[in-house]
């Protein structure tokens, strides 16, 4: 969540239990309220034998602390009759359609909202967002469409008209990241498979196409140099086994944290080409970008 600026005020999530344990980290590190709203639930076939039905707010309370009953849903549900590619899409634009200005008139503070949902509903969701036909259509002539991997992460942002005032037109700015887990993405799900999302069928089938590109997968280390504040460490002080975490490594702004110390990074070219070797005189890698470091550890 550190990708995303400014912060989400509130998160929204589908009633399913699984969505809620997903939302549960990230609020306790945003330290906002969690509300339900069904209009973003889980998607499920008219031919499925069983349409689950999720829990109330009263019996998922009692497991997730930072649950609260503060937010009305919306009049938007999924049927408990299945829905077809059509009717989610229809659903989750008829949900934004209602969402949008709701929010704004209860929550006029909020900048930022996070929306945790299930695969199918975030890309009907975003294609409904930025004004798209259909859950099959792209984003470009490049055939680029929406990833859905396991707990990624899409932002949109509004358009600012030349008046200063917020137009109806959505952009996407991140689609599916997933820079912020160990092994990246897993599990990508799409409308194009013709399984139902979290079906057996479905999960066997994105565990094999996992692999398949696992084993097509190729590699490229790309190296740069990171300037830390000479105030905070220096090549003496920095334990070897000192833990590294980076997030927005692709933006202009990348966030890195050396153990406890936290500093905002901005990309500068090196004056030359910055040469490390072997103790044998090997050559190791070459670096021509560096990472200027500020520190914005909490006081």
């Amino acid at each position: 969540m550190l990708s995303i600026q400014p912060q989400p005020d509130l998160i929204l999530s589908s009633p399913f239990y699984r969505c809620l344990q997903t939302a549960t980290p990230i609020a306790d590190l945003l330290e906002c309220d969690i509300v339900l709203e069904n209009g973003i639930g889980e998607w499920y076939k008219p031919d499925r034998p069983v349409i689950p039905k999720p829990a109330g707010f009263e019996l998922l309370s009692q497991f997730f602390p930072r649950l609260r009953d503060t937010w009305k849903p919306t009049s938007v549900r999924p049927s408990d009759k299945g829905e077809t590619e059509i009717d989610i899409f229809d659903r989750c634009k008829r949900f934004i359609e209602e969402f949008i200005p709701k929010f704004e008139k209860e929550h006029p503070e909020a900048e930022t909202v996070l929306l945790v949902t299930h695969a199918a509903a975030k890309i009907a969701l975003g294609m409904a967002l930025m004004g798209f036909s259909s859950v099959r259509d792209t984003l470009d002539d490049e055939d680029t469409r929406l990833r859905a991997g396991a707990c990624s992460l899409d932002q949109y942002v509004r358009t600012i008209d030349p008046k200063g005032e917020k137009a109806d037109q959505w952009i996407i700015k991140m689609n599916g990241s997933t820079e912020f887990l160990t092994d990246g993405e897993e599990m990508h799900w799409d409308f194009l498979n013709g399984f139902e999302a979290g079906s057996d069928a479905d999960i066997k089938a994105r565990q094999a196409k996992a692999q398949q590109m696992d084993d097509n997968e190729e590699y490229q280390d790309v190296y740069v140099t990171l300037d830390i504040p000479a105030n905070n460490f220096n090549t003496k002080t920095i334990p070897p086994t000192a833990k590294l975490q980076v997030s927005g490594l692709h933006t202009e702004k990348p966030l890195f944290k050396v153990d406890n110390e936290v500093y905002q990074g901005s990309w500068k070219k090196l004056v030359g080409t910055e040469v490390a070797f072997t103790d044998d005189l090997e050559e190791r890698y070459k670096a021509t970008d560096r990472v200027q470091l500020e520190d914005v550890t909490p006081s």
